[in-house]
């Protein structure tokens, strides 16, 4: 019995892995997102050896002297070195890890709160619907940087642990706290549908708890668009964070980000009027990195939302 239970998890999880290679064999969209984002992913995890750490913090960036400007590449440092002699390549490489995190972390983040809010919302109804609805309402008029300076203004002070010059931290924070309404109305929405299922009405009737009632029968069948928006917004976080980042909102601490090489290089990106892109190793590689990676993310999101909506499907099958 337990050799046919083992069989039978195997099965499954094979069967599961085609009907994947299957979509992205069908989705081009979808196969080229899962490949740059595998090759991020793969940078990521060998980052150790492909940058040396150097120093007690791998991801702050080592120093090649003093003063200087940036430096073309060479044998020495592939990428050059940038404003004050920081190393690009190294920037470059634990900068993946540093958008991974930022991405992942901000993204799962707003999703655990939009969904339960979005869950209690459309399933209670009412009142509490009413009441929370307006609370998404007067979040969603509040603009994203009026919050991250008020996150910044409260959170980055020494007796949170956040040092001041030091507010990517602050900015996280801010990122979450306003940009979990998007995922409440969705969830809401798909939870008004769900709710007069029959499927809901049986586990009621058997005396079943709401919290299991919620996330045990409703959720699995109210993620409809929900994983579509996952995956775009793990890209659009990592090009937001570097835009308040260049802008010069995360504080002056030499990171290892690429946003933060995108504000080393904004002196450099127009050169002298006979070398206009002189210093063009400063700028492009952390711009085509942020570009790829958010456009990874995209093709993810156009692809899952291919595979998963039947009425596309129906499309590509015609």
């Amino acid at each position: 019995m337990r050799d046919q239970y083992k069989t039978g998890w195997l099965d499954r999880v094979v069967a599961t892995l085609l009907r994947a290679l299957h979509s992205m064999v069908a989705h081009p969209a979808l196969l080229v997102g899962v490949i740059l984002i595998s090759i991020y992913g793969a940078i990521a995890l060998i980052a150790p050896l492909a940058a040396r750490p150097v120093g007690n913090d791998p991801y702050v960036l080592p120093r090649y002297g003093l003063v200087g400007d940036p430096e073309p590449p060479s044998l020495e440092h592939p990428l050059g070195l940038m404003q004050d002699r920081y190393d690009m390549l190294y920037g470059m490489v634990w900068g993946t890890r540093v958008a991974f995190r930022v991405g992942l972390l901000i993204t799962l983040g707003r999703a655990l709160i939009g969904i339960t809010i979005g869950l209690i919302s459309g399933y209670y109804g009412g009142r509490i619907d009413a009441l929370m609805m307006r609370i998404t309402d007067a979040f969603m008029a509040f603009p994203i940087v009026a919050g991250v300076l008020i996150m910044l203004t409260l959170f980055a002070g020494d007796q949170f642990g956040i040092q001041k010059g030091e507010g990517v931290d602050a900015i996280e924070i801010a990122l979450i706290a306003f940009g979990w309404m998007q995922y409440a109305r969705l969830v809401r929405g798909n939870v008004l549908v769900e709710r007069s299922r029959d499927y809901v009405y049986a586990a009621v009737s058997t005396g079943a708890r709401d919290r299991r009632i919620l996330f045990r029968h409703i959720l699995p069948n109210a993620a409809q668009g929900l994983f579509v928006m996952l995956a775009s917004d793990v890209g659009a976080m990592v090009v937001t964070m570097a835009a308040l980042t260049f802008i010069g909102l995360s504080g002056d601490k030499p990171l290892a980000d690429w946003g933060m090489m995108l504000k080393y290089s904004r002196n450099w990106i127009v050169g002298a009027p006979t070398r206009a892109f002189e210093y063009w190793y400063t700028y492009v590689p952390p711009v085509v990195a942020i570009v790829l990676f958010s456009v990874g993310w995209g093709l993810i999101g156009d692809g899952l939302r291919e595979t998963l909506d039947p009425r596309l499907r129906g499309v590509h099958l015609r």
